[in-house]
């Protein structure tokens, strides 16, 4: 993963390692600290920012970390219409955790699609919520409370502020970073995306490249169908941001940070924050590979 560091290396050398955080400026290997890109958090006054209806790039990047059959799978879904229509016809892409106590607000603004939910919140950056937000960026941003690397030391201390932060950030701060070798790479990202639509997976999105582009003619497919979905919905009907947002999403996709050629990027469910073990566990057992980033108690390599 690209580290950008010219900037903290050079803030080090001149004894300015408190702009970048102490992290930043750590002698130990490489491997053993992920020294870029960082979380500025910043504590705010007054009513955090709402966010608006879903983005397309979103849906473009779900689908991105999504096995390339599940476009026309869930162009297929679709043309059942209805979320409920879509929850029987497809249960294994749905996350099982419902929190019947969730407002509605929530519930209307994402479906419960796993890996649509997670790439939401990779792309969310800056992250908001009452008295705190949270920037995403290859350096610190200057004058905020806390400034920690996005992957976590292990031996990093507890922090309120910091944990606070990296749970507005879920879906990146407890991602997990692969180091796979060449001969290992087809075969681990094949038993990766075969295991995601398990109901039980804890996967949502799987990445082998920073940036990619998706199939243009079962893109341009699932858009139609998205489009003829919204004819059947009321003006006001919950669905229709996402659709709204299907119908314009674009075939271009890319993450927020780098990957080294031969990284692979496993993001989780949100529905598996509470098992974080088991999403590591279950990336384990999908071939050979090095942590370069582990999720859960002691994250970190």
């Amino acid at each position: 993963m690209s580290r950008r560091l010219g900037a903290a290396a050079w803030a080090c050398g001149l004894g300015l390692g408190s702009l970048l955080g102490l992290a930043a400026c750590s002698t130990r290997p490489k491997e053993a600290e992920r020294r870029g890109p960082f979380l500025s958090i910043a504590q705010r006054e007054g009513v955090s920012r709402i966010r608006g209806a879903m983005a397309p790039e979103s849906i473009s990047l779900a689908l991105g970390g999504l096995p390339p059959v599940e476009l026309p799978r869930l162009r297929e879904h679709l043309i059942e219409s209805t979320d409920t229509g879509l929850r029987r016809a497809a249960p294994e892409l749905f996350d099982l955790a419902d929190d019947a106590t969730a407002p509605d607000s929530l519930r209307h603004a994402l479906p419960d699609l796993p890996a649509l939910t997670a790439a939401a919140n990779v792309l969310g950056s800056p992250w908001a919520a009452p008295g705190i937000s949270v920037k995403l960026g290859p350096v610190c941003d200057a004058a905020v409370s806390r400034c920690v690397p996005l992957f976590v030391p292990a031996d990093e201390p507890a922090d309120a502020i910091a944990r606070r932060g990296r749970g507005l950030a879920w879906a990146l701060a407890n991602a997990a970073a692969l180091r796979v070798a060449a001969n290992s790479r087809s075969s681990l990202l094949r038993a990766l995306r075969e295991a995601q639509p398990r109901p039980s997976s804890t996967l949502a999105m799987v990445f082998g490249a920073t940036r990619g582009t998706l199939d243009e003619t079962e893109l341009d497919s699932l858009r139609q169908q998205a489009r003829r979905a919204l004819a059947d919905l009321a003006s006001d009907a919950p669905q229709r941001p996402w659709l709204e947002a299907l119908g314009a999403a674009r075939a271009q996709w890319e993450l927020p940070i780098a990957l080294d050629a031969d990284e692979v990027l496993v993001i989780p469910r949100l529905s598996a924050l509470a098992r974080l073990q088991d999403f590591a566990s279950e990336i384990e057992r999908a071939g050979s590979f090095e942590w370069v980033v582990r999720p859960g108690p002691g994250r970190g390599k």
